[in-house]
């Protein structure tokens, strides 16, 4: 809340006390002018008494007076006509403005939401108030200001003061008696007069001072004059104090007089005396003019003189009589009832004279003149004290009982009526006095007075209340005014009745007695009368505010609130806004403060103040009040706000104020319509370019320093920075496709940034020995949010550097940027070597637009210059811009520079006008708008120039008769209406999150992408495809070329290309030179040639992820261009694949910034079904002791191959497999069941099954190589050992490695292995050698399609891998089954995880065994009841470790529950009969490995019958703990003993002969 300086007792002290006129002789006036003072002036900051006085009541009691203060004013002074009283109250409102921010002192108060900063004082509504009390007119009424002593000053120079004192006495008789003059008012008829001598202690005679003064006192008494001394120029010696010399006078000494002369009464001096008072405040600066549209001189205006009357008092702010209205802002509550209010001013002007123009010139004058002069420069301290001294005497001794004579004589006249009745009176009043009534009831509500006279008792009474209260008696005064007030009310003496309401109800609130409580209702009747039944809102105004005032000292704040509100009208703007904000203020000091309402009435107030040419005012009424309504989701009143705080701001030359609030209404989430918004857009650019003028003329900006544009918005976040030559698309033009790169049109994503990145290590490991270097970063060639950005990125001096900054455009309405481009510093460094640096020189900027450095700026560096780059409603579009560097260093990417403007694609160009450009309404739907010069919009492009001033409008030359018309001009929304500034890009980084500082606070770390270092160059490869296939079939095999293209200024070497999908492609590894240049994808050799049928080796080739392209001598000179072919195979299973390639390549120069580049490139192949091939490996069962092992040591392979083709399609009938091969350092491939040389086709969904003999080498090649075996279903066979059939099938047994973590642990640093773990491991890979097949199947097939092209032919093979006995393989990816997890355990130490070793599949196939027997047998059982059959048992070691045999016979016996235990592969035999082993049974023995054993065995039958001989049960286990040696035995539990696969039924016939 705003409080005042003053309490309200104090105020309403100040406010009435006796009034005494003052009469200078005019030597008198000359002695006081020598300080720049007139009299008046000289005593009135002394008239306020410091001591208390004493005056007795009727009753003769004394009354103590505190505080007493004496208003004195020049007798020939007249009351202020209504201009003057306008403007004076205008400039004590204007000349005191809020303080600035640094010295302000303000109230914080904190209302839920709501942190508000409000004025801790109004001065400028006390200073309005104390004005208006002054101005306010005399009225008949009442006599609280009607004069009641004069003062007669005399100068001791003058000749004969005695006879001046007569004259002055003589002149003031006679102004109050026969003159006919309405001012001045006086109080009573013999009006108490003192005398003063006042003497010049500087130039008069003190002798003769004193004895003039004698003669005074014999004349007037001792109590009626007074000798007063002064000083009238600097003292040359201190005769009389220390404080009178020069340096005290005019440095130490206080200046009382500063703070009356700006304000109050000196404005009531009448011209002639040359005493004027106005602000001293430079007018230059802020003129007092109301008005902008008018632009002729300004000129001050007062009404007529007729116009002066009382009776028809003047309002102190209506700009229809003072001045021109001011400049008003539409309010949204404000209704607009003169549709034209220069018709009103100008008629107004009109009626005013010349004369009152030339008063109120004088008057300005006359301020401007003394208040540019020191007052008071020659009154000592002695000089204060003696005027202190004077009105003290003059009060006590003088003023007071005569003023306690008066009341006295009043009272006796009272008392001595009191004897007649008063309702005799009222009788006589009420039967006679009808017309007298009605008479005076009509004059009474037109000028309020006329009704009594002077002798009358009502107007005894008035004056002895007023009397009283003046004095501070008020309880005497209260009875005065409350039986008065009865008197008027019966009389309908309604201005007398409110005046005497109004004066009743302050002497209760100023007799503070709480016997008697405070008449609230008085003074709401008071202003009711005045205001309305009156019509006299001056009375009502200070009614008001001396009602407002008690109100809140009773903290009756809502009450106060509601009087300021209801004394608001249209006749005054500059009171109602006052009041407004005072009511305002008391919303904020209730006990619950009303902030809302606070800033609606705050808003209200400042539109007044903007209506009564306040600005200032106005300007703090709005930014107070925008407190509340910021960021509170109010948009159209918070634009409302700020659009007035711009205007005002701008009106003010508050230029940065006014372009912030106009900031507000672009930048914020405006729900104005587009019309609104464009003219929202206007405003501010003709203000900012108001501004950016203003500040280089005033020297606060540096001529060229771009300022800041709020729009566009640009989404810092989403900038993004391409290192490398963005690639064109698109990338296929006829047969050649180019290689991606990367690209700004491709969204960046973590996932993909990692895949390059994963891919590049695997390169930079196979550069470097399968190590990355100490200073390895990857090479990130497209910056953005997804990327690490703590590094600075390297760039190559000479390429190009793009940046996409993404612009959004807030706005329903299209923005404009012309000549867009990058500001940007660089500093040009040498680089000699990894840390040598050569600072070349200074850092070099396109920043500024300083012409000596532009030519500098565009050698080092070249900048593209976009010239018009539109963004319509509220879009959302990035721009990319160019840089080239022209030489190595260190380059730091500022921000964006550009021209803003607004537009239309109508070609509507938005024009201001000059000084009242903010005026300018947008153009009306019915105008036609003026013809805009269309500028050709230019494509983008590059200059050397890094900074482009924006182009006006050029000049149109109208054409001739006989000339050709010229050609329509592209539209451009390119506007007349532009401002050059820029945006900086300020990106924040990651949040850091590595320590606990980090994680406990919010910590980001750098971004450097808009932070490039310039390198040497470096060489630049250029990759195209020639004929790439995008369509396969699974498994088709196509050659297309390569061509590799260095475009940079250095040779490269050691190029390489790493995939994620290496078995994709090939670049030949066992190519033959031949074959480089034929036709055909395969190398064929002739059926009958010597090579035919023959197993073909090759050399094991180690496949991994990154391969090296052989390139002719291993490098590529600048410039030049080398093709290789290269051989794709579609992948197995159909649908889109993405096949990434990274080529990685080094300069054959060192370059201490860049080691290495590389090259992105990502394919999209289609891939269709064709075939399935499926294969499993089975062991043969037949085992026999002889010399050649092949029939004992083979496998069966079935494969099967399945159409996928779809029948309805058309395109391709058939498949034809042209050959089958195996792949293996241990097979060879035999066919069982189908021939060479015979056609094999499958058709759609037909599927055929093939059976082979795989057998081992009878020479087991080495380590390094591989045997292929072919078996041909073609006349030609195809070499299966060299490209591409070799290459595809070591790709497909490409395993991809693990990517090392940095948490593995480092091998040097790991414990050497432990002996017992390293013979476990190796005796565990013996027993699974037994299952293992370790072969490789590739199926070579054709086929016939038919397509737009024609028909021809393809061809493609499949692969697939046989690791393991009776394991099915399939060339398709097979869905694993779903393994029932089990349940979670949760334990407090980790179980320690045990090596199981084989599993039982590996070692229940450990041997492979054959009962041979006959397979029938005849025997005479009549003779012989028993039949005994000789059976072989036949057992061979599969596996690669000594194996302990165990051959039972008897399935009942003890041991088969645990011969039994293993449930693997027990076919359940229906035994058909039961016979007898009589020899071999629970045999015993060890078996080598790759051993054969035969058993001999005897079964004896006791009958015919069909008998199963394959009833064996065979174990085996790994022979440990053996003593070798002859005669050792050997322990080995039965528990470790592993149950065989058991064979198919053996059967033979035993038949009876007899």
């Amino acid at each position: 809340m705003a409080k005042c300086s003053q309490s309200a007792r104090e105020f309403l002290q100040n406010a009435f006390g006796p009034s005494v006129a003052v009469q200078c002789s005019t030597d008198a006036e000359q002695v006081c002018q020598k300080n720049n003072l007139s009299f008046v002036e000289m005593v009135r900051p002394f008239c306020k008494l410091t001591t208390e006085a004493h005056v007795r009541d009727p009753t003769n009691q004394s009354h103590v007076i505190r505080n007493l203060r004496v208003i004195m004013s020049e007798m020939d002074s007249q009351q202020p006509v209504p201009a003057m009283a306008r403007k004076m109250l205008n400039d004590a409102v204007s000349n005191t403005q809020p303080q600035t921010v640094e010295g302000s002192r303000a109230d914080f108060i904190t209302v839920g939401e709501y942190n508000l900063q409000l004025n801790s004082s109004t001065p400028w509504f006390e200073a309005y108030r104390d004005s208006f009390l002054h101005v306010l007119p005399l009225s008949d009424h009442e006599y609280l200001r009607h004069l009641v002593a004069c003062i007669c000053v005399v100068s001791s120079n003058h000749t004969d003061p005695m006879a001046e004192f007569t004259r002055l006495s003589q002149q003031q008789h006679e102004l109050q008696h026969t003159s006919q003059a309405r001012y001045p008012k006086w109080f009573t008829p013999n009006t108490y007069k003192y005398y003063v001598l006042l003497h010049d202690v500087a130039e008069g005679d003190d002798s003769r001072a004193e004895e003039v003064f004698k003669g005074m006192k014999s004349s007037y008494g001792q109590n009626g004059c007074h000798l007063l001394k002064v000083n009238s120029r600097p003292l040359t010696s201190t005769k009389e104090n220390s404080a009178g010399g020069p340096e005290t006078t005019t440095g130490n000494l206080p200046d009382p007089w500063s703070q009356f002369l700006n304000k109050k009464d000196v404005e009531h001096d009448s011209p002639d005396s040359g005493q004027s008072g106005h602000s001293n405040e430079n007018t230059d600066s802020f003129p007092d003019k109301v008005t902008e549209s008018d632009p002729e001189p300004e000129v001050t205006v007062t009404p007529p003189p007729e116009t002066n009357s009382v009776h028809e008092p003047p309002t102190e702010d209506n700009s229809s009589e003072s001045e021109p209205r001011a400049e008003v802002i539409s309010h949204p509550l404000e209704q607009n009832d003169d549709p034209d209010p220069s018709r009103a001013r100008s008629d107004t002007e009109d009626s005013y004279n010349a004369n009152s123009m030339d008063t109120m010139n004088q008057l300005n004058e006359a301020a401007r003149r003394k208040g540019n002069v020191p007052h008071g420069l020659y009154l000592t301290l002695s000089d204060h004290d003696r005027l202190r001294i004077f009105a003290h005497e003059f009060a006590v001794r003088g003023l007071l009982p005569h003023i306690e004579r008066t009341i006295r004589t009043l009272n006796e006249q009272l008392a001595s009526r009191k004897g007649l009745s008063r309702s005799f009176f009222s009788a006589t009043k009420k039967w006679f006095g009808n017309k007298q009534t009605e008479k005076g009831t009509g004059v009474q509500s037109n000028n309020g007075g006329g009704l009594y006279s002077e002798a009358s008792a009502e107007v005894q009474l008035r004056k002895l209340g007023d009397l009283c209260f003046l004095v501070q008696m008020y309880d005497l005064a209260y009875t005065s005014y409350h039986t008065a007030k009865r008197d008027y009310t019966n009389d309908h003496a309604w201005m007398h009745a409110a005046g005497s309401l109004e004066m009743a109800a302050l002497s209760v609130f100023m007799q503070g007695s709480p016997q008697r409580q405070y008449p609230s209702h008085y003074m709401d009747s008071a202003i009711q009368m005045y205001n309305q039944t009156c019509k006299n809102p001056q009375f009502a105004t200070r009614t008001t505010l001396l009602s407002t005032e008690i109100l809140k000292s009773m903290s009756l704040y809502g009450d106060a609130a509601m009087q300021f509100i209801k004394m608001t009208s249209e006749d005054s703007d500059l009171r109602s806004a006052l009041l407004l904000e005072q009511a305002a203020h008391c919303f904020t000091s209730m006990k619950m403060p009303m902030v809302r309402k606070y800033a609606f009435h705050m808003i209200l107030a400042g539109h007044r103040f903007s209506k009564a040419g306040q600005r200032k005012h106005a300007l703090r009424s709005y930014s107070q009040a925008m407190q509340i309504y910021k960021g509170k989701s109010w948009t159209l009143a918070e634009d409302h706000i700020n659009f007035t705080i711009g205007r005002q701001s701008f009106n003010l030359k508050q230029l940065e104020n006014a372009v912030s609030a106009f900031r507000h209404l672009l930048i914020n989430e405006s729900k104005q319509t587009p019309t609104q918004q464009t003219a929202f857009l206007r405003e501010y650019l003709f203000v900012f370019k108001h501004w950016l003028t203003t500040s280089v003329n005033e020297g606060t900006m540096v001529p060229g320093t771009l300022p800041q544009l709020p729009l566009p918005y640009i989404r810092s976040a989403d900038t993004r920075v391409l290192l490398c030559q963005e690639s064109q698309f698109p990338t296929t033009i006829g047969s050649r496709t180019r290689a991606t790169s990367v690209s700004l049109e491709q969204p960046l994503d973590r996932p993909t940034l990692q895949k390059w990145i994963d891919l590049e290590d695997l390169a930079v490991r196979a550069a470097n020995d399968g190590a990355l270097p100490a200073n390895y970063r990857p090479t990130v060639q497209c910056l953005g949010k997804c990327s690490n950005n703590v590094h600075r990125p390297v760039c190559v001096v000479g390429e190009t550097l793009t940046v996409e900054v993404v612009f959004s455009n807030p706005l329903r309405i299209p923005l404009v940027l012309s000549d867009l481009l990058l500001i940007w510093r660089f500093v040009p460094i040498k680089y000699l070597g990894p840390a040598e640096e050569d600072k070349q020189h200074d850092m070099i900027t396109n920043e500024n637009m300083e012409p000596g450095k532009m030519s500098l700026a565009g050698e080092v560096l070249h900048t593209q210059v976009i010239k018009e780059f539109v963004l319509t409603a509220l879009e959302t579009k990035p721009a990319r811009l160019i840089l080239i560097p022209q030489q190595t260093g260190e380059l730091r990417i500022l921000g964006v520079a550009y021209s803003l403007g607004g537009g239309s694609s109508q070609q509507q160009q938005v024009s201001t006008s000059a000084i009242t450009g903010l005026q300018t309404p947008p153009p009306s739907p019915h105008t036609q708008p003026p013809t805009a010069t269309s500028v050709v919009t230019q494509q983008p492009t590059l200059t050397p120039s890094p900074t482009a001033p924006p182009s006006g409008p050029s000049q149109q030359v109208p054409p001739t008769a006989g000339s050709p018309k010229p050609p329509p001009k592209k539209p451009s929304y390119i506007s007349s209406v532009y401002v050059r500034g820029k945006q900086e890009l300020e990106i924040q980084g990651l949040r850091l999150n590595s320590t606990k500082q980090e994680r406990c606070s919010t910590i980001y770390g750098p971004d450097r992408r808009l932070d490039p270092i310039v390198a040497p160059p470096m060489p630049l490869l250029e990759v195209s495809f020639l004929n790439f296939p995008t369509a396969l079939l699974c498994g088709e095999v196509q050659q297309s070329l390569v061509e590799f293209t260095n475009t940079g200024k250095c040779t490269l070497h050691r190029l390489r290309v790493a995939s994620s999908n290496p078995e994709f492609f090939s670049f030949g590894i066992t190519q033959p030179e031949e074959q480089r240049t034929s036709k055909y994808i395969y190398k064929t050799l002739p059926v009958d040639g010597e090579e035919c049928g023959k197993a073909l080796s090759a050399k094991m080739c180690n496949v991994t992820s990154v391969l090296d392209v052989p390139l002719p001598d291993g490098t590529l000179a600048p410039g030049a261009t080398a093709c290789l072919p290269m051989w794709v195979r579609g992948v197995n299973t159909s649908g889109v694949h993405e096949i990434d390639f990274l080529f990685y390549y080094e300069s054959l120069e060192k370059n201490s910034k860049m080691s290495h580049r590389v090259l992105h490139h990502t394919a999209v192949v289609q891939t269709s079904n064709s075939l399935c091939i499926r294969a499993s490996a089975q062991r043969s069962r037949l085992a026999t002791v002889s010399r050649h092992h092949d029939d004992t040591n083979c496998l069966v392979i079935n494969l099967g191959m399945e159409n996928l083709n779809q029948i309805h399609d058309s395109n391709i009938t058939e498949f034809t497999i042209l050959q089958v091969s195996a792949a293996s350092p241990v097979w060879t491939l035999t066919p069982i069941s189908t021939q060479c040389n015979i056609d094999m086709r499958i058709n759609g969904k037909e599927s055929i099954l093939m059976c082979f003999k795989a057998q081992k080498l009878k020479t087991p090649c080495a380590d390094d190589e591989v045997v292929f075996t072919n078996i041909v279903y073609n006349k030609e066979q195809i070499d299966s050992s060299v490209t591409p059939c070799s290459d595809f099938y070591f790709r497909s047994l490409h395993v991809p490695a693990p990517a090392p973590s940095p948490s593995d642990p480092n091998p040097a640093l790991e414990q050497p292995p432990d002996e017992a773990k390293l013979a476990e491991d190796r005796s565990k890979a013996r027993l699974e050698a037994a299952t293992k097949v370790q072969l490789s199947l590739m199926v070579i097939w054709k086929a016939f399609v038919v397509d737009d092209t024609g028909s021809h032919v393809i061809t493609g093979q499949h692969h697939l891998t046989l690791d393991c006995l009776d394991k099915p393989a399939s060339s398709l990816a097979e869905p694993e089954p779903v393994v029932e997890q089990p349940p979670i355990k949760l334990t407090k130490q980790e179980e320690a995880v045990v090596d199981q070793g084989p599993g039982e599949e590996v070692l229940s196939q450990l041997v492979k065994y054959t009962v041979n027997h006959p397979k029938e047998s005849r025997h005479v059982f009549n003779t012989d009841r028993l039949c005994v059959v000789g059976v072989t048992l036949v057992l061979h070691n599969c596996s690669g470790c000594d194996l302990y045999i165990q051959v039972e016979t008897d399935p009942t016996s003890q041991n088969g529950s645990l011969m039994l235990k293993s449930p693997v592969h027990q076919p359940a035999i229906s035994y058909l009969n039961t016979f007898t082993w009589i020899s071999g049974a629970a045999l015993g023995f060890t078996l080598a490995p790759d051993e054969t054993r035969q058993l001999t065995m005897e079964a004896c039958f006791c009958r015919p019958g069909v008998y199963n001989l394959s009833n064996i049960s065979i174990l085996a286990g790994q022979r440990a703990g053996v003593t070798e040696g002859q005669g050792a035995e050997v322990e080995v539990h039965l528990e470790e003993l592993t149950l065989q696969r058991q064979n198919a039924p053996s059967l033979m016939v035993v038949s009876n002969c007899g």
